[in-house]
């Protein structure tokens, strides 16, 4: 089991390299968040505070600085954050270098939003991450998750050597480095997050979905 940890732990290590060697040009390889995501997001209606995971760049966090009081946009790319910082000068979002795992939050939050992360969530950590989330929300809090489900529309090359969660990712410069990518059909996803004590509604239009995330009410 150790030696098993060890090995997920130096894929999500490389993860992170990869997504910090690609932050100057992610905006330019990334579609743009879909008209009816926006929408989905703006109908939460106005949050105090929200805490964003996996902010990257930006391309959400200027739609929370317009709903929340407060948002503080976590991702471990200090590169990314300093391009979103010149994307989205809003004096009400603050930027952290951080880890999902391990980072604590200044405060409960009524929004906790990912987008794009969960599916580079190894299946053996999915409990602690929705642990490390359900740690960062405030009673009555919501989670908006924005993910890929699995499609036909593209496809990804599998690390020859690793198991089937596994890509290669290539930069412009030819540095290729593995990723996690894990794509869940939402009927799954909502099965599995019910397990945890979550209950979950999403809305899919490949090749994403998007949707809802509370505690169930026997979870609190």
């Amino acid at each position: 089991m150790a030696m098993r940890d060890q090995l997920v732990d130096d894929l999500l290590a490389e993860q992170i390299r990869y997504y910090r060697e690609r932050a100057p040009e992610y905006d330019e390889t990334s579609p743009p968040v879909a008209p009816e995501v926006v929408a989905a997001l703006r109908a939460l209606g106005r949050v105090d505070r929200a805490i964003e995971l996996g902010a990257g760049t930006g391309q959400i966090t200027a739609i929370l600085a317009n709903i929340a009081g407060e948002v503080v946009a976590v991702d471990s790319s200090p590169e990314a954050l300093e391009l979103s910082a010149l994307k989205v000068p809003a004096p009400n979002v603050q930027r952290v270098v951080g880890d999902v795992f391990d980072w604590t939050p200044p405060w409960a939050a009524d929004l906790v939003l990912f987008a794009a992360l969960l599916s580079h969530i190894p299946s053996e950590r999915f409990a602690d991450f929705w642990a490390a989330i359900d740690r960062m929300l405030a009673p009555g809090g919501r989670i908006f998750v924005l993910d890929e489900a699995p499609h036909a529309l593209w496809h990804e090359e599998r690390a020859a050597t690793a198991e089937e969660q596994v890509v290669m990712r290539t930069l412009s410069d030819g540095r290729r480095f593995r990723i996690v990518k894990v794509l869940w059909e939402p009927a799954a996803l909502e099965a599995r997050l019910a397990e945890l004590g979550w209950v979950g509604h999403f809305t899919r239009h490949d090749p994403f979905y998007w949707g809802v995330v509370e505690r169930s009410v026997a979870g609190g």
